[in-house]
């Protein structure tokens, strides 16, 4: 069973981890001396993260959970694969195409997220007014 706390505690793991997934896949080497940090990939990776959170927030499920740890897990496979293996030079695209079509995965998750009541706490509704 997951209790609220331990949900929400999994969800942030899942978008803490999914953010430095992004910023390793966006730091490129720079010759010997350092890092250039490419905006195009890190907020391509952003992307479904920023979707998840929403979806997170709105619908607290184990599907939830479960898309949440489907989407580290592809995501983290494209960072290793395209990132840590080999020259880094970004060539073929999927290290933009891959983000895009993990968010686009998430569209019946958010359209759900998106049905549910949101009942605000001292809204006129429930205070029977």
């Amino acid at each position: 069973m997951v209790t609220p706390g331990s949900f929400a505690a999994f969800a942030w793991t899942i978008m803490v981890c999914g953010v430095a997934l992004a910023v390793a896949a966006a730091a490129m080497p720079f010759f010997d001396d350092g890092y250039h940090l490419q905006v195009g990939v890190l907020l391509t990776g952003l992307l479904p993260y920023l979707a998840y959170a929403i979806i997170a927030v709105l619908l607290r499920r184990p599907v939830t959970l479960v898309a949440g740890l489907v989407l580290l897990a592809a995501h983290a496979w494209l960072v290793l694969s395209e990132r840590f293996s080999g020259a880094v030079n970004y060539s073929d695209g999927m290290i933009y195409y891959v983000p895009v079509l993990l968010t686009l995965a998430l569209v019946p998750l958010w359209i759900m997220a998106m049905r549910q009541p949101w009942r605000m706490k001292g809204s006129l509704d429930s205070e029977g007014a």
